[in-house]
């Protein structure tokens, strides 16, 4: 009965950290800063125009300033095209599952998609204009990525875009 008070001040000497090692992988996991590097779209037209696809191979840098080693459960999000003032959605995106994240390091998320003109059929004129043109276009793509650590799973937002031609 003496010792009860030992847990106490135990606590408060070592810290929750220690107890709880998802607390500190969380919290490096709110350090990551999130850049969408690279787009490189592709039009594939057909005929029928129905038949026609852009084919997107996008690459998401990450920037971890911690000395924690993570590993994303997965990184998804909405992709749109803002072009001529008005915002266009393209699609949903999904990343590799498990991507490692290196500490004190830059890592790369990369992923192809490709999607049809059905789906692209109100954005298909800027996009291809921004494309086949070059006409001054953002990209952009809002989503979170997810993490699990002893069963404790958690997301951390992105939000990030890139101006077409850089």
């Amino acid at each position: 009965m003496r010792r009860l008070w030992l847990v106490p001040a135990l606590l408060l000497v070592v810290g929750c950290e220690a107890i709880n090692p998802a607390l500190r992988y969380e919290e490096a996991a709110r350090q990551l800063r999130f850049s969408l590097d690279r787009v490189v779209p592709q039009v594939e037209l057909a005929f029928p125009l129905e038949q026609s696809r852009v084919r997107l191979l996008l690459e998401v840098g990450v920037d971890n300033p911690s000395d924690q080693r993570l590993r994303t459960r997965r990184v998804s999000g909405d992709l749109n095209l803002n072009a001529q003032g008005a915002d266009y959605a393209l699609g949903k995106v999904s990343f590799p599952e498990g991507a490692d994240i290196a500490p004190k390091g830059r890592s790369l998320l990369r992923v192809d998609v490709s999607f049809g003109y059905s789906d692209l059929r109100s954005a298909w004129g800027p996009l291809s204009g921004t494309v086949l043109h070059h006409t001054p276009a953002t990209w952009g793509l809002t989503g979170e990525a997810r993490f699990e650590l002893l069963g404790i799973e958690f997301g951390v937002p992105l939000r990030i875009r890139k101006e077409s031609g850089q």
